[in-house]
């Protein structure tokens, strides 16, 4: 599952080096260090009348799914519905499924990071392959936190309700670099599928202890029923009661 709904400011159409044109959205930041989020929405059919109806400013409702390129680094947004004037409508929702990937080792307590991957349909426009496969990077904190690290390893299985953030920083040179993350809501996640880490630890805590394997209870099968010969048929007289 990967869907995604949010309003935000329209900034004007952008070109790629290859020529390709795009709508660049701006999404409000999410909290203090957070930055505002830029989009490109891919102009197709779902989208209906985009570049020649909207203006740069305007504040519109977007809805589709989200394709994080690990070429350029940039977050497209392929729609599936009309894109609209939102007035004053805020929405960031974001909706994925899929399985853990990585999980990232950090040393703030209240954090949990991961990277939650999830497959799309093919988006040739934007070089994406039914193949490939779409990483998220996740961040819960708090209580969440505490409880996505006792659900997920890697390869669970888990769907998440998020917002979508971005923050920038400047590095050594200079020069200024950008990450999308998805910020899971609170209590809004589940895990399904089989827990490999759980079965893991109790294999391994049998293994340890001696622990044998759990005995079935073997019914045995019904015996067949025991059939005895026909008795044979008797010939009476006319005159003859039979006894």
């Amino acid at each position: 599952m990967n869907s995604f709904i949010a309003t935000g400011t329209y900034a004007g159409e952008r070109f790629t080096d290859s020529g390709l044109r795009f709508m660049h959205l701006n999404l409000p930041k999410i909290g203090k260090k957070g930055d505002e989020v830029p989009l490109l929405v891919v102009p197709n059919r779902a989208a209906g009348e985009t570049f020649d109806v909207f203006q740069p400013g305007a504040k519109l409702l977007v809805g589709g799914r989200l394709y994080p390129n690990r070429k350029d680094y940039k977050m497209y947004v392929i729609p599936n519905m009309p894109i609209q004037l939102a007035g004053d409508v805020n929405i960031n929702r974001v909706n994925l499924a899929g399985g853990v990937g990585f999980i990232a080792d950090t040393s703030i307590e209240d954090l949990f990071s991961f990277t939650l991957m999830c497959s799309a349909p093919n988006q040739q426009i934007i070089g994406h392959n039914w193949q490939d496969s779409l990483s998220f990077k996740m961040e819960a904190w708090g209580e969440d936190a505490a409880r996505l690290r006792q659900m997920c390893s890697v390869g669970r299985q888990i769907s998440v309700e998020g917002v979508l953030r971005y923050q920038t920083w400047s590095t050594e040179d200079g020069s200024v670099r950008g990450a999308y993350q998805v910020r899971v809501r609170s209590s809004l996640y589940a895990a399904f599928g089989k827990n490999k880490k759980k079965e893991e630890e109790v294999s391994n805590e049998n293994v340890m202890t001696g622990g044998a394997a759990p005995t079935l209870n073997v019914v045995p099968a019904a015996q067949p029923a025991v059939v005895l010969p026909a008795q044979q048929a008797r010939v009476y007289r006319d005159d003859e009661i039979p006894m």
